[in-house]
């Protein structure tokens, strides 16, 4: 999730950003579903994702404070993630989103079909 968008212009643009990424909010929304979570578990919950672009969404989430990652000192080291405190705050608009979607689906479906003329 590089940076895309004027910041200064628009405050929205980190959420934008988060949104605009296919993988961000279902890497979110999986790790609520199954915090704490290890790379590998959640890996193997999204089928159609990347370790490389799951590891740069997870990077991001973090560095924004959406979800955190706790080290373990283990050996080998573990690596377990949750939705941070500020994270939780954003989760009922995901929900909303969400909810939106499915609740719209066969509409817009419908819609897409008949742009496409069939």
């Amino acid at each position: 999730m590089a940076k895309k968008l004027d910041y200064g212009y628009c405050k929205a643009a980190p959420m934008l950003e988060w949104i605009g990424n296919k993988w961000a909010l279902v890497v979110l929304v999986k790790i609520k579903e199954n915090e704490p979570v290890r790379f590998n578990e959640l890996y193997r919950n999204i089928p159609s994702v990347s370790e490389k672009v799951l590891s740069q969404v997870l990077r991001q989430l973090t560095a924004d404070g959406i979800i955190s990652r706790r080290l373990f000192p283990d050996v080998p080291p573990r690596v377990e993630y949750t939705v941070s405190e500020f994270g939780n705050t954003l989760l009922p608009h995901v929900e909303a989103l969400i909810s939106w979607g499915q609740d719209n689906f066969d509409r817009i479906m419908e819609n897409r079909q008949k742009a496409m003329g069939k």
